[in-house]
């Protein structure tokens, strides 16, 4: 049997391939188990700097089985149910808790928990054919999980179309919606998702970006107050990081800012 996610690194960066194309790349127990590993592998690689998901063949992830669905239509067993929609939380857990940047190449599909996936991700890159939709309402079911993330990517009233209207978006009216950030040419969605998280991460420390993503996690949704807490403390920390040091020491020695008299164009 093949392998549910495929590996390979880009020097600092780590690509994910999801490895079941015949079938969509659907989120199967087994290809949620396996990216899961996945992930937390590449967060404890200190030599990682961002972590990049694709889909093999035509699509990104077309959501769940129809093994899985298949049992739900039947009613399914409590005991699986409880053990599929656990992995699946711990696969969200995980990808949105990640102290890399992470960034989605989308292509064909991203539909239902396929979109969730990408929506997880810090960044998405969307090439012109991608479908990005949330298909729940069509079968009684409900994108319960990405309701809790959707909303830290677009507006509210955006998210309420998208999981109340399940129509097919595709990749130019997704990076218009804020649901996908970076447009690419056809067939060309990881190499423009390559490109920007090597820009990204060229212009930010690992230890800088790993805390502010951990920030945003943690202060969205919280009132103002108990926000700003939080990010004292943040603030405090980061003050610390041997990066921070060496950053503030490199800026303070070439100050081209104070010297230059023309506007940047």
């Amino acid at each position: 049997m093949a392998e549910m996610v495929l590996t390979r690194c880009e020097g600092p960066l780590t690509v994910l391939t999801l490895n079941d194309p015949e079938r969509a790349n659907p989120l199967s127990a087994a290809m949620v188990a396996a990216l899961t590993a996945a992930l937390r592998e590449a967060a404890a690689d200190g030599g990682v700097r961002a972590v990049v998901l694709a889909g093999a063949g035509r699509h990104f992830s077309a959501g769940a089985d129809l093994a899985a669905l298949e049992r739900l239509a039947a009613g399914g067993d409590e005991d699986g149910a409880r053990r599929e929609t656990e992995g699946l939380r711990e696969l969200f857990e995980v990808l949105l808790g990640h102290p890399k940047l992470t960034v989605a190449a989308v292509q064909g599909a991203a539909v239902a928990g396929g979109c969730g996936l990408a929506t997880a991700c810090d960044l998405v890159v969307a090439e012109p054919a991608a479908r990005f939709a949330y298909t729940e309402v069509k079968i009684g079911f409900l994108a319960a999980m990405v309701l809790t993330f959707l909303t830290r990517r677009v507006p509210g009233h955006v998210a309420r179309r998208l999981l109340l209207d399940p129509e097919m978006i595709d990749g130019e009216r997704a990076v218009a919606l804020g649901l996908a950030d970076e447009p690419a040419a056809p067939g060309e969605g990881l190499a423009t998702a390559l490109r920007l998280a090597r820009a990204v991460c060229a212009k930010a420390s690992p230890s800088a970006l790993a805390a502010t993503k951990a920030l945003l996690n943690d202060s969205v949704g919280r009132g103002w107050r108990e926000a700003l807490e939080r990010a004292a403390e943040a603030n405090l920390h980061q003050r610390r990081e041997p990066d921070c040091a060496r950053g503030v020491r490199s800026f303070l020695e070439t100050p081209d800012w104070l010297t230059s008299t023309e506007p940047e164009s």
